[in-house]
């Protein structure tokens, strides 16, 4: 065979072999346009659904049924487009190869989601025809057993989901796709906090509740109108006996029936003692200083074991607006010959007493309340999921705080915004900052303390760490002739130094972990402060004493733990007025 023919036929074979690759690159190119152009029709028809179940989440209500299976056809149909391996090999391609890869992502995600996630929740969910009441009132707790698996599930699908999404290059597609990650991930943020809490309560709340064997819950019932770190003084308590779902009131006390101690009554880190004084661990009523929940439970653990000879499985720390939540599901209770409504509760329970009781009537009050609070909340009657619903607000504020003596729920409730102020600034992100507010005046006077928080960032140094001023501005609004006409138990009697009438406050800021302090001052002139870290976080600590009509503001200047630019996001001792939280400037020193 000649040279020139030999060449011809290999041509002819290059041009034959180019010929079929361009035609199945034609075919495969078409492929993937007719799919694409059916998915994108499949997914126009899910995103019209998606909207109704967004609403019912935040809504904290089912989805219905019947839109879930349409969601689930279209999106099932979706994936199946766009999963096939001819989509995939196309999305080496430039420019086209990203935007295919997105398509395929949220396709995959929005049917693991609808067919994994949310369906077999609401399948289980929707078998609970009874509610989660048990036929003798008490909580089933072997039907929140059941919804464990669902919920598990949901959880880890929707993780694996945000995942998914982070690794998808947003910037390399075009705005429509750009719009459809964009639209799953609201849907999958706005699902995943719903679920972890379902997951975590399904896990927890059975054995609290003696799924498997008796359980004793104390409740330390806080008083905000003297704050501590946590919310208030630690002045009631009332124990609960849980067996199989069903609560029993078994004994109540108040800080009259602690005496005082000269020494701790448990080990006080030598932080929380530097921050807040020797007394956190001598007087029951300061249990709540400390920012971490783990020590103010076993503080008032071992409090209540030196009182009773019990020692708690479980310590629940609330203040009254979470009674105020809970009464706005059960209705007005009736306690002393009075009625207490939840606009009322509060001055009824934080300034009323204080102002015209005698203490040991004080007391008497305060656990005929409770016994009725309590009485009404296990009633038949209550809707359990509008209570959840109800105190969603209080425990996002942080009033509501829990602790486990066992390890394996104590692990579960470590991940929960429930395991008390230290956790919350943690879970809260890299650039949390808390204002944690201690009362120094010895009476109730906190009910006339304004509060406001204002915080800045400045670029001030050549390393490009920032610095952060935190500003806490505090006011008394108590009437001027208050030391004359409040009762000591009100103004506190100027038992600890303070002027009957005046406020006197233990102002502290707690930094994210690495940050460090840059100086203190009050009323614009600088101050000593107490330094600390407390709970894994710098800490500062200064006080103030304001007269009736009086304000004034202490700033604490930190220095970022890392370079660049971030926002501080605020958290604070939970009081009875939330107070105004903006962005205010800050200068350079």
């Amino acid at each position: 065979m000649s040279v020139a023919r030999t060449r011809l036929r290999s041509r002819r074979t290059a041009v034959l072999v180019a010929g079929a690759v361009l035609a199945a690159l034609v075919i495969a190119g078409v492929w993937v346009c007719v799919r694409g152009l059916m998915a994108k029709a499949e997914l126009e028809d899910a995103q019209s659904l998606v909207g109704s179940l967004q609403q019912a989440t935040a809504e904290r209500a089912l989805p219905g049924e019947a839109d879930l299976n349409v969601l689930a056809l279209h999106t099932g149909r979706a994936a199946e487009l766009t999963g096939d391996p001819i989509w995939r090999a196309a999305e080496i391609l430039p420019f086209v190869g990203p935007n295919l890869e997105a398509v395929r992502v949220v396709s995959a995600e929005m049917d693991h989601i609808v067919s994994d996630a949310v369906a077999p929740l609401l399948s289980a969910a929707q078998d609970l025809t009874g509610g989660f009441r048990a036929a003798d009132g008490a909580i089933d707790v072997e039907a929140l057993e059941r919804l464990q698996g669902p919920a598990s599930q949901a959880r880890d699908v929707l993780d694996a989901a945000a995942r998914r999404l982070e690794g998808v290059d947003a910037d390399a597609v075009v705005e429509p796709v750009g719009e459809g990650l964009a639209r799953l991930g609201e849907v999958v943020a706005l699902l995943r906090p719903a679920v972890t809490t379902l997951d975590d309560a399904t896990a927890l709340v059975p054995p609290v509740l003696g799924a498997d064997s008796p359980r004793t819950i104390l409740v330390a019932l806080q008083n905000n109108a003297e704050l501590r770190t946590g919310g208030g003084i630690t002045g009631s308590f009332v124990e609960l006996t849980a067996e199989a779902g069903r609560l029993t009131m078994t004994a109540q006390a108040d800080s009259s029936h602690f005496a005082s101690r000269d020494d701790d009554i448990l080990a006080v880190p030598e932080s929380v003692t530097a921050l807040y004084g020797d007394r956190v661990g001598r007087f029951v009523q300061n249990a709540a200083m400390a920012a971490d929940f783990e020590l103010t439970a076993g503080l008032v653990s071992e409090w209540w074991r030196t009182l009773t000879g019990r020692t708690p499985d479980v310590v629940v720390s609330v203040d009254p607006l979470v009674l105020q939540a809970i009464l706005r599901v059960t209705g007005p209770i009736q306690a002393a010959g009075q009625e207490f409504t939840p606009d009322e509760l509060v001055p009824r329970l934080l300034i009323d007493p204080y102002m015209y009781l005698r203490a040991e009537v004080q007391s008497e009050l305060f656990h005929e309340v409770a016994a009725a609070a309590f009485s009404r909340l296990t009633s038949a009657d209550v809707d359990l999921v509008a209570l959840m619903t109800a105190l969603a607000e209080p425990v996002e504020q942080g009033r509501v705080s829990m602790w486990s003596a066992h390890e394996a729920e104590q692990n579960v409730l470590e991940r929960t915004i429930l395991a008390g102020p230290a956790a919350r600034q943690a879970r809260a992100g890299d650039d949390a900052f808390a204002v944690y507010l201690n009362d120094a005046t010895g009476g109730k006077m906190d009910t006339f303390l304004e509060v406001a928080i204002g915080w800045g960032v400045a670029d001030c140094r050549a390393d490009d760490h920032r610095d952060i001023v935190v500003s806490v501005t505090l006011a008394n609004r108590a009437p001027a002739d208050a030391a004359s006409v409040f009762p000591p138990s009100m103004t506190g009697g100027g038992w600890y130094g303070v002027r009957p009438g005046d406020i006197a406050t233990n102002v502290a800021v707690s930094a994210p972990a690495g940050s460090f302090l840059a100086g203190v001052s009050v009323g614009n002139s600088a101050s000593g402060s107490a330094e600390a870290q407390d709970a894994g976080f710098p800490v500062a600590a200064a006080r103030v004493d304001l007269a009736p009509g009086e304000s004034t503001t202490v700033d604490f200047r930190f220095v970022s733990a890392d370079p660049g630019d971030l926002t501080p996001v605020i958290l604070h001792t939970p009081m009875l007025q939330s107070p105004d939280i903006a962005q205010m400037p800050a200068a350079c020193l």
